[in-house]
C-alpha cells in the first residue's frame, strides 16, 4: 500500500474512532463534524475528503459493525451442531445489539427511507450489498435447521420479514433502554430467551407448511 493511502486510511480510523467515543459520551445526533475533527486531532475540511456528511459517517460506522458481526455470526453457525446453530446464532445477535446499544440507535436511523435517500449512491449501494449477504446467510442458515431442505427464494424472503420484524422489534427495545421503566421490568435475558423461541418456532411451522406445498418446488 502506497504512503499516501495509509495516511488516508489511518485518518479514517481515527475518525471512527472519535466519533465513537464522542457518541457514547454525548448523544450522537448533536454530535458535529466539527467535534469528531478535533477529538481525531484532524482539520475539519479534511473529514468531508473522508465522510462527506454527517449521514455518510453514520452510514459507514453502521456498515462496518454490521459486516464484523455477520462475520462473527457465521464463525458460530460454522462453528456449531445443525441442532443448535440456529438458536445460538439468533441469541449472539441479540447480545451483539445489547453490548452496544447506541449502535443500535443508529442501525435503526440509517434504516429509514429519507435517510437512505439523503446518502451518495455507493453508501447506498453498500447498504443494499450488505442485505443481500444477511440474506444469503439466513437462507444458508435455514437450510442447515431444515435437514439441507432448500426453499425456494421467495419463500426463503418471506420467512425473512418475520425475522426481521422481532429482531427489529428487540433492537428498538434496546435502543430505548430495555424495561426499566416498566411497572414489572422484565430481564433482557429472559426476553430475549423468549423471542428466539419465538422466532425459532415460527420458522419451523411457516417452512414445513412451505415444504409440503408441491408448487414451491417448481
Amino acid at each position: 500500500m502506497r504512503y499516501q493511502d495509509q495516511l488516508f486510511e489511518q485518518r479514517e480510523n481515527a475518525l471512527l474512532d472519535a466519533a465513537r467515543r464522542l457518541f457514547a459520551e454525548q448523544p450522537w445526533d448533536r454530535v458535529t463534524i466539527a467535534e469528531v475533527a478535533i477529538a481525531a486531532g484532524i482539520g475539519k475540511g479534511t473529514v468531508y475528503k473522508h465522510f462527506p456528511s454527517k449521514e455518510a459517517l453514520y452510514a459507514r460506522l453502521v456498515l462496518d459493525l454490521s459486516q464484523a458481526n455477520l462475520l462473527e455470526l457465521r464463525a458460530l453457525h460454522a462453528a456449531s451442531t445443525a441442532q443448535d446453530a440456529m438458536r445460538r446464532v439468533i441469541r449472539r445477535a441479540f447480545e451483539q445489539m445489547l453490548a452496544n446499544p447506541l449502535q443500535a440507535q443508529l442501525c435503526l436511523h440509517c434504516d429509514r427511507p429519507e435517510f437512505q435517500e439523503r446518502l451518495d449512491a455507493p453508501y447506498r449501494q453498500q447498504f443494499r450489498d450488505m442485505e443481500e449477504l444477511y440474506q444469503g446467510f439466513f437462507s444458508e442458515m435455514l437450510s442447515v435447521a431444515l435437514n439441507n431442505q432448500a426453499l425456494s427464494a421467495s419463500d426463503c424472503q418471506n420467512l425473512l420479514w418475520g425475522v426481521e420484524a422481532c429482531v427489529n422489534g428487540v433492537m428498538a427495545r434496546i435502543a430505548s433502554g430495555g424495561f426499566a421503566h416498566w411497572a414489572e421490568p422484565i430481564a433482557l435475558a429472559e426476553y430475549f430467551d423468549r423471542v428466539t423461541d419465538f422466532i425459532i418456532a415460527g420458522l419451523r411451522s411457516q417452512a414445513s407448511e412451505l415444504l409440503a406445498q408441491p408448487l414451491c418446488h417448481e
